[in-house]
């Protein structure tokens, strides 16, 4: 599933299964503010990837998909709340470029790394740390191979 540009700001994405897709599970370029709302979000090569977007991504659970649960590039800004993200084979949320979250409730486990970025300062990664239920890794590095 895909949606972004103009026309797509008040886009509803609410209670769906999404499962076993070849490329992303939803993908989000250039949108507005949006809701991505209960979904199950299981076995894609991504789970949510986000590219100069801003949407609230809430009460999902984002599990099992082959690379990130959600990635978040290019400048998105997305509110991520009360979400289960686990069993993602490679980071629970992966931040690129110049974008950040706010994130809280997350539970957030079983992931190679839990969250990963490139360059957070200390006080973005004790935020993420401390606002969210984690266990595992949490990875700031500038030479990941996931990215």
């Amino acid at each position: 599933m895909a949606f972004g540009g103009a026309a797509s700001a008040d886009t509803v994405v609410i209670r769906n299964v999404i499962r076993e897709g070849r490329a992303e599970g939803i993908f989000v370029i250039e949108s507005g503010f949006s809701w991505i709302i209960r979904n199950e979000i299981i076995d894609n090569a991504d789970g949510i990837i986000l590219f100069d977007a801003t949407p609230l991504i809430s009460g999902n659970s984002i599990e099992h998909n082959q690379r990130s649960g959600i990635t978040c590039s290019g400048c998105s800004f997305p509110k991520i709340e009360q979400n289960k993200i686990f069993g993602n084979a490679q980071s629970g949320i992966n931040f690129r470029d110049q974008s950040k979250a706010l994130t809280e409730g997350n539970k957030i486990y079983r992931n190679y790394y839990q969250f990963s970025a490139r360059s957070f300062s200390k006080t973005d990664t004790a935020l993420l740390k401390n606002s969210n239920e984690i266990e595992g890794d949490v990875e700031v590095c500038s030479n990941c191979n996931i990215f």
